[in-house]
């Protein structure tokens, strides 16, 4: 069964995507959009965090180097606010070290995949992270 069959006999899943990259959201939107996701998106850490706040997502996938608030920050206040702890957290990032990894992993984040990236095994983590808050 493909990723998008999989996602029409559930419930629209919330994603959340934050980059500072438009190339990169864009790409996101085009792969997220034929998985037939409802999606948000955000240009920088503050603005992800207050649209989590008014739409709760099921997952966000979530840069890390962005200017101001960086991604393991917005992992760290996502973790910390009651309302979205339940929100999966795929980290996406050109930061490709272990130790890397394991602060994305440390801060909270569910899985964490490194710039350039498959496609279709970022459409399995986002289905497959919004498959454990169910």
């Amino acid at each position: 069964m493909s990723p998008t069959q999989r996602t029409q006999k559930r419930a629209r899943l919330r994603v959340l995507v934050v980059d500072d990259d438009p190339l990169v959201r864009n790409l996101l939107r085009a792969v997220l959009h034929d998985s037939d996701f409802d999606l948000d998106e955000a240009v920088n850490g503050v603005e992800a965090l207050e649209i989590a706040a008014k739409r709760p997502p099921d997952v966000v996938v979530l840069d890390v180097m962005m200017p101001g608030i960086d991604g393991f920050e917005v992992c760290k206040a996502l973790r910390a606010d009651p309302n979205l702890k339940s929100s999966r957290i795929v980290m996406l990032t050109a930061r490709s070290t272990s130790r890397d990894r394991e602060q994305g992993l440390r801060a909270g984040a569910d899985s964490f995949f490194t710039k350039p990236f498959s496609p279709l095994d970022l459409i399995e983590a986002v289905i497959g992270a919004a498959s454990a808050t169910a």
